[in-house]
């Protein structure tokens, strides 16, 4: 079928494809179905995974109101829809719980919403809502708000999770968009037995293999929590001292990020109570200066050393990422010295995005 697409895909044998031997359509027409399968599911993985302990992040606000915020990265302009899942539970009927996404350029927001159906922790199930994109949307970054709303009592959030669902087959016809990159669907008939075999195959190969290097993946996603009940167990809401030991990922960044120029690694920083002067931070070896309330993006090159260790353990480029532990934000981190009762500039969210 017509830029259609098999899950799980049936891989190219390379060594079908060496220097020598007779290029068959076998191997170009899964080379095809490939490519339709990549953009398809390509990044429709978690997007943010976070998750809170017994009785910590409760809220009883009852006219619906914002908990948490992250950064997230969209796979494409087609990937309309967002499957949003939150474990919580409820003390009282007719408490909800949301999910809110907001594109800043445009300023289009698409949100869903749902009863809590848990009356205790890990009760049932999980909440799952779907955020549709009904709007004709071209960035590639996106945030996703966490809201309830109560008739009484609280709710407590246990853990949230959050992915894109990937296009089924066949693709739609035409040149597709990925932010302001193209990609060109393959015709799996157009590769068949007894088929010219053109050069457009593979200009088209090389160019929709550029454009799907540059989708977005989750590193590291992290939000403070607010407007939650006061109280001895009351969840974060900014990064503190003692999460430099602890708040980082162990990732892979996969070879070849440095032979295209937009292959960067993009950081999304959101501070509160920012107005004016000097605040930096230093994060993925380069020290970052705020420059507003709120979120402050970035798109940094790659310039971290590789763990030996654990690059030679999985055999793959692995880097740590996350806030680095130096002394500039061992300062301006919350702390002791540094208490967020008298309302300083802090960190109250970091989402970092490889390729």
């Amino acid at each position: 079928m017509s830029n259609s697409y098999t899950s799980p895909p049936v891989l190219v044998d390379p060594s079908r494809v060496t220097a020598g031997l007779t290029l068959r359509t076998t191997e170009i027409s899964k080379l095809g179905e490939l490519e339709n399968y990549s953009f398809a599911l390509g990044g429709c993985v978690d997007v943010v995974a976070q998750s809170w302990g017994v009785s910590v992040f409760r809220s009883a606000a009852t006219s619906k109101t914002d908990l948490c915020q992250w950064s997230i990265p969209r796979p494409s302009n087609l990937h309309n829809t967002f499957k949003f899942f939150v474990s919580c539970h409820r003390s009282a009927s007719g408490n909800k719980v949301g999910g809110r996404l907001t594109f800043p350029l445009s300023g289009n927001t698409y949100e869903s919403e749902i009863v809590i159906t848990d009356t205790n922790r890990y009760g049932s199930v999980f909440e799952e809502l779907t955020i549709s994109v009904t709007g004709t949307e071209t960035e590639t970054f996106c945030r996703l708000t966490l809201f309830i709303e109560c008739s009484s009592g609280f709710v407590e959030i246990a853990n949230v999770n959050g992915r894109w669902s990937p296009l089924s087959s066949p693709l739609t016809t035409g040149v597709l968009q990925q932010g302001t990159d193209t990609f060109t669907p393959q015709g799996i008939n157009r590769l068949g037995a007894d088929r010219p075999l053109s050069a457009r195959f593979g200009v088209e190969t090389i160019n929709n293999i550029t454009t799907i290097r540059k989708r977005g993946r989750t590193l590291f996603n992290w939000s403070g929590a607010f407007n939650t009940i006061s109280g001895s167990t009351e969840p974060a809401k900014g990064i503190g001292t003692f999460d430099l030991d602890l708040m980082y990922s162990i990732v892979s960044l996969f070879g070849g990020m440095n032979q295209i120029d937009d292959l960067n690694v993009d950081v999304f920083i959101n501070v509160e109570n920012y107005s004016s002067g000097t605040f930096e931070v230093d994060i993925f070896g380069y020290r970052l200066a705020i420059v507003q309330n709120g979120w402050n993006s970035y798109g940094l090159s790659l310039r971290l050393s590789e763990l030996a260790n654990y690059s030679r353990d999985f055999r793959l480029s692995m880097f740590e990422v996350g806030l680095m532990p130096t002394s500039r934000n061992q300062a301006i981190l919350l702390g002791d010295n540094n208490k967020i009762t008298s309302n300083p500039v802090y960190i109250k969210g970091l989402s970092i995005i490889g390729v």
